[in-house]
Formats: structure tokens, sequence, C-alpha cells
């Protein structure tokens, strides 16, 4: 039997992932669905834009 420190500090992979976050897609009721859908829409470009910055920051911070 696997111990449990084990299973829950190996690495997930892609495929794992994403799995994992279908099923719980799955499991969140249809109007709970469609409303994370429609907030994805609005402030989903907001939240990638602000990921960008981050990350070009940090890309800026690690040459100096």
């Amino acid at each position: 039997m696997p111990r449990l420190s084990r299973m829950f500090t190996r690495k997930v992979g892609p495929i794992g992932l994403a799995l994992t976050a279908y099923d719980i897609w799955r499991r969140i009721p249809p109007h709970h669905r469609r409303r994370l859908m429609a907030e994805a829409r609005r402030h989903g470009p907001r939240i990638a834009k602000a990921a960008a910055v981050a990350a070009a920051e940090r890309r800026r911070r690690r040459k100096r």
C-alpha cells in the first residue's frame, strides 16, 4: 500500500491535471457552471493581462 505522503507529493502531469479538472467541473451544478463561465468571460482578459505583466517584470528582474 502506498504511503499517503508520497501519494500526495508526487507531481501531477498535464493529463492527470486535465482529468481532475474535468471531474471537478462535472460535479459543479449546471447553473453554477454558467455563472463561472460568465465571470470568466468578464474577468478573464484582465487576469491574463495582469499575469503577462507580472511575467514580463519577472523576466526583466532576472536579466539584471
